[in-house]
């Protein structure tokens, strides 16, 4: 008999509940949270697993690419979708969160969610990370901003390279406001460091991609955001159609139908919001800073003359989500098109 497993994770242990064709609970306990463990927990008991289900969180890649290496059928279910399904219970405890995803395995009611490879993982985290360093570098100019102001010390607009002799020039009449501002002065110098070192390692991992350098034909496209979207997507081939990419990086207007009532909303904002952002990011470089002419700039601009540019950017960043896919899939190169002749 087939039996289906439901698994709710935590930082520590790992509530089980294995239930058989019926629905019936056949075993259910807590474990380590450790993939070792499950999987020896769920070989003792001689059963064989039709699904296995866990929500994606944080250690979620880790357990999933140790439970499919061992053979298991394991499925990370969407967190919306569960948390739907686990909000109706009265009553909730990590064990009752185990029988209801073991139910919704069983009775195949889920939406699975794709697990990013360790190379796509390790190329987000090096993303991530540059953009932590940026972001924790302008909290300090700000900082340092706003206690200059308190004394009436105005640094006004300034480049990144033009800072910090600045902020120096203002602070040197003051030996006590120079102690309180010259550490965050030296932080955010290593930060700039820093934040070039990863900066290099972008662009050399970028260059040294296929992929990517293809993906870079297209303008507005650069190195992070064509590793952003190599990470992003991981797999080209889980896409059976490149227009169904756009809906699920959130590109793609809400719809509400219902009686006589029938309109489309807002984009739905679903999926990677990182990579929605830079995609709108390279939509906003092509249609306002490109200088070459293509069939997208082009529609891209027509949307802009009969509504805003805001909408077009929009408009173009989910054709540019479909157009890197076809250029992936293909393996080809961005093509600008012939532009027409007026007569």
């Amino acid at each position: 008999m087939t039996h289906y497993v439901g698994l709710d994770v935590s930082q520590e242990q790992t509530a089980v509940c294995i239930v058989d064709e019926a629905g019936e609970i056949k075993y259910e306990g807590m474990i380590a949270t450790d993939p070792d463990d499950i999987i020896v927990y769920l070989g003792s008991t001689g059963e064989e697993y039709g699904r296995i289900g866990l929500e994606a969180g944080s250690f979620t890649p880790w357990l999933y690419h140790e439970m499919i290496a061992a053979g298991l059928p394991v499925i990370c279910l969407e967190t919306r979708h569960a948390k739907a399904v686990l909000k109706a219970q009265n009553v909730k405890t990590d064990r009752n969160d185990a029988r209801a995803l073991a139910q919704m395995m069983r009775t195949g009611w889920y939406r699975p969610v794709h697990i990013k490879s360790k190379e796509s993982q390790k190329i987000r985290i090096l993303l991530n990370n540059r953009k932590c360093l940026g972001s924790k570098r302008i909290d300090l100019e700000n900082q340092i901003r706003g206690t200059l102001k308190i004394f009436g010390l105005k640094t006004g607009k300034v480049t990144t390279a033009q800072y910090e002799p600045r902020i120096r020039e203002l602070i040197n009449h003051d030996p006590e406001l120079q102690t309180y501002i010259l550490p965050l002065l030296e932080s955010r110098r290593v930060m700039l460091e820093q934040g070039r070192l990863l900066d290099r390692q972008i662009r050399k991992l970028a260059a040294g991609d296929e992929v990517c350098k293809r993906l870079m034909t297209v303008p507005g496209v650069g190195p992070i955001i064509a590793l952003m979207y190599k990470a992003t997507i991981d797999n080209p081939h889980r896409f059976t159609k490149s227009h169904t990419v756009g809906a699920h990086l959130g590109l793609t207007p809400r719809k509400y139908a219902s009686g006589e009532i029938d309109y489309d909303g807002h984009i739905t904002k679903c999926g990677d919001a990182m990579m929605r952002t830079h995609l709108y990011e390279a939509a906003k470089v092509m249609l306002t800073r490109s200088a070459k002419w293509s069939r997208l700039r082009a529609w891209g601009m027509q949307i802009a003359q009969r509504s805003s540019m805001k909408i077009a950017c929009v408009a173009v960043a989910r054709k540019l989500a479909v157009v890197l896919h076809r250029i992936w899939i293909d393996g080809t190169e961005f093509q600008f098109g012939a532009q027409e002749v007026a007569a």
